[in-house]
């Protein structure tokens, strides 16, 4: 239990870092989905094959679009998982 002058302890604090470390985990990987899932890194650009309508000839446009790539999923991965330990080890009694 909490006293007012005393702050939160070493549990609630270790709840914390654990609800904050599977948010990073699912919204990192959430994002990274809803974006594209690309397993490259990411790109401000999209490729998008046209063919022109008279000489049937195929041509490249770039639809300026970001896609997030796996370095912003492995980013927020880490972050989730160092929470998640962090708050491992600070819910341990000595």
């Amino acid at each position: 239990m909490d006293s007012p002058e005393k702050g939160p302890t070493n549990k609630t604090l270790s709840k914390a870092l654990f609800v904050l470390g599977a948010l990073f985990l699912v919204t990192s990987a959430a994002i990274w989905l809803k974006t594209g899932a690309h397993t490259g890194f990411s790109k401000n650009r999209v490729e998008i094959q046209m063919v022109d309508p008279i000489t049937q000839i195929e041509y490249v446009e770039y639809e300026e679009r970001f896609i997030m790539g796996i370095e912003y999923l492995a980013a927020g991965s880490f972050a989730g998982l160092a929470c998640i330990a962090a708050g491992f080890f600070l819910g341990r009694r000595r």
